[in-house]
């Protein structure tokens, strides 16, 4: 179908193609990369916002025929001095994290202040309910859009510091081209003759796969090449911590989970990369999957997946003697809490830009949270030594934890090696959601007791977390759990296991807290519970328990400096005394987390300073941004 309509001012005739949005006829045909596809095609997201004759509207739920005769404004086509300002505003109030739904954002910013110069920050909130933002909690968000508002009101929007000094806030890099869309993410990446990638993917949690017939996927017109496991020429196996992981799975193998890849198609568009990858006939024999993590435990069951036993680790903290201090404890609380696995939601899908580099070597663009790992595994992958690939950090848009493991990184490199050209290869929100690791449900057994005064004796905990199907950090994830079983207070006596299991639901890995918030949750309970029973409020007892200096932690380490719980803690008391007084239902919890790896990990990092011809100093920087 001939769609006319003018972009941006200048008129465009585009021949749609089949099962394409307006979104992608805008993204992929006209190169408007403001716009980002994230929950493409639920319309839900906000991140794809144009102006349809004025209106704002999401265009990944459009169809092409739509626009057809329409006017469309995205940000590429304001007037610069609109645009300055629009990037200015959101750069002054530091008004974006990863900058994925920003643009988006600055779109709806420019027609809610149109259309009302001065909105109150509930007016700005009620106009941004159409846009997700996962990073943040809005406050910076709404001090953006009113200071563009002052900016139309003829106000001044304050110039964030750039010199350096200790104290003066720093405006964030490239904020500017951040909050505009012009920072490229992996899929704004276009490269000449370049291919895209799809997937195909098991729709059975567990089943052996007797045949996968790529002739119907080959035979589509525009399809390059379609690759299985028979592809793969160095080691199919890898992950984080365990090489339990197959990039693909092979004929005569079991599934493991409904995000397992069975092939990987290179097409000369996206659409018939998708297309032919539903082409890709898999005969299976479905068998009975163990998604119950306690069941996966118990002697002899099946083991799910061959490169470990069902138990993938196994933490214990223990010091004094918790049995008999709850034994003499004047009050005691046990319970069972289950908390549930939880999708990271970041907004960018995962997605990777592989092209092949002189010398039979690889050089990749990937949003993964962790370049090395990549390099290590899609090296392992292809057979080639490590010092043939080279991987780009691209701006990454959201991940929380999500982006840690490999997902489309090693089949995007083969498709490229296969065929010697670039390829990108993107996840549609549904394949996102079925593909990569997600927060650990944890079944949780608490004992906690206290004497009469509300001081803790002891914590008798065991812990059960669902890993899925592959480990990614599993493992270390429960042995987080266990060493904040005690959360942020004083504990004398400490028994407590922690078991991560393999299953074959999706694999779940690091997620913001990281085992830590799922101990933390049964333990706050039990604490309310003894506050009742004594009947303390529920700010005091916490207070009475709260760690300092020189106490011991769960694990047994001594807090030397720096614990700042009672601050905290004296902060917020008025706030509850006067909630309390109001009778409103409210509740209060503490939290604790350690930063870095620790477990007696030796940890370091490394940055390597230029100094270049022109006078300037490049600093480059192993860590994601």
């Amino acid at each position: 179908m001939l769609i006319d309509f003018v972009l941006n001012g200048v008129r465009q005739n585009v021949e749609t193609r089949p099962g394409e949005s307006f979104l992608d006829v805008l993204r992929e045909r006209c190169g408007i990369t403001s716009l980002k596809s994230a929950c493409s095609p639920q319309g839900q997201c906000g991140c794809c916002l144009a102006l349809i004759n004025g209106v704002p509207k999401t265009t990944c739920s459009m169809t092409p025929a739509f626009a057809n005769g329409k006017h469309v404004l995205t940000l590429e086509g304001l007037p610069e001095r609109e645009r300055q300002d629009i990037g200015d505003a959101f750069a002054s109030a530091a008004g974006m994290q990863c900058g994925f739904c920003i643009p988006g954002i600055a779109l709806r910013a420019k027609v809610l202040t149109d259309e009302n110069p001065a909105p109150t920050r509930q007016a700005i909130a009620e106009a941004l309910d159409g846009h997700l933002c996962r990073c943040t909690g809005y406050v910076k968000i709404i001090d953006a859009v009113e200071t563009l508002a002052a900016a139309k009101r003829g106000g001044h929007i304050p110039a964030p510091g750039s010199d350096g000094r200790v104290g003066q806030s720093l405006v964030r890099f490239g904020a500017v081209q951040m909050a505009l869309g012009e920072r490229p993410y992996v899929d704004d990446v276009m490269l000449p003759d370049m291919l895209h990638g799809a997937l195909t993917l098991s729709p059975h949690a567990r089943a052996r796969v007797l045949k996968i017939d790529t002739r119907r996927a080959r035979a589509l017109p525009g399809v390059v090449r379609v690759a299985t496991a028979a592809d793969v020429p160095g080691e199919r196996w890898y992950g984080m911590l365990y090489n339990d992981w197959p990039g693909f799975i092979a004929e005569g193998e079991e599934t493991r989970y409904v995000g397992d890849v069975l092939a990987a198609v290179a097409a000369v568009d996206r659409q018939t990369a998708r297309a032919a990858a539903e082409l890709v006939d898999v005969t299976y024999e479905v068998l009975p999957p163990t998604l119950d993590a306690l069941q996966a435990l118990e002697p002899g069951a099946r083991q799910i997946n061959p490169a470990h036993d069902n138990l993938l680790g196994h933490s214990v903290v223990q010091r004094g003697d918790a049995e008999a201090a709850l034994a003499a404890s004047a009050q005691v609380v046990s319970g069972h809490w289950q908390t549930q696995r939880i999708e990271h939601l970041f907004l960018e899908p995962e997605s990777a830009v592989a092209e092949p580099a002189p010398g039979g070597g690889l050089r990749m663009r990937s949003q993964g949270q962790g370049i090395f790992d990549d390099r290590r595994q899609v090296a392992r992958f292809l057979g080639l030594p490590i010092e043939k690939i080279f991987i780009e950090l691209m701006p990454n848009g959201g991940a929380f934890g999500g982006k840690e493991d490999m997902t489309v990184q090693a089949q995007t490199a083969l498709l490229a090696h296969l065929t010697r050209r670039p390829v990108k290869l993107t996840l549609s929100r549904d394949e996102s959601i079925r593909l990569h690791p997600k927060r650990h449900p944890i079944a949780l057994d608490y004992t906690m007791g206290c004497d009469a005064n509300g001081i803790f004796t002891a914590v008798k905990a065991r812990m059960v977390g669902d890993s899925g199907a592959y480990g990614s950090v599993g493992a270390k994830v429960l042995e987080r759990a266990a060493g904040h079983a005690c959360g942020a207070y004083r504990v004398p006596h400490v028994d407590v296991q922690a078991r991560a299991a393999y299953t074959n639901n999706p694999p779940c890995g690091a997620m913001r807290g990281f085992g830590v918030n799922q101990a933390h949750f049964a333990l706050e309970a039990c604490i309310d519970m003894l506050a009742d029973k004594l009947g303390l409020d529920h700010w005091e007892i916490r207070w009475r328990n709260a760690l300092s200096v020189g106490d011991t932690f769960t694990t047994g380490q001594v807090l030397e400096k720096a614990v700042g719980i009672r601050k905290t803690l004296q902060a917020i008391k008025p706030h509850w005394d006067a909630a309390v007084a109001s009778g409103r239902a409210i509740g209060i919890a503490c939290g604790v987390k350690n930063s870095g790896i620790g477990n007696g990990v030796v940890e370091f990092g490394k940055v390597r300073l230029v100094i270049e011809r022109d006078g300037h100093i490049t600093l480059y920087n192993g860590f994601t941004e």
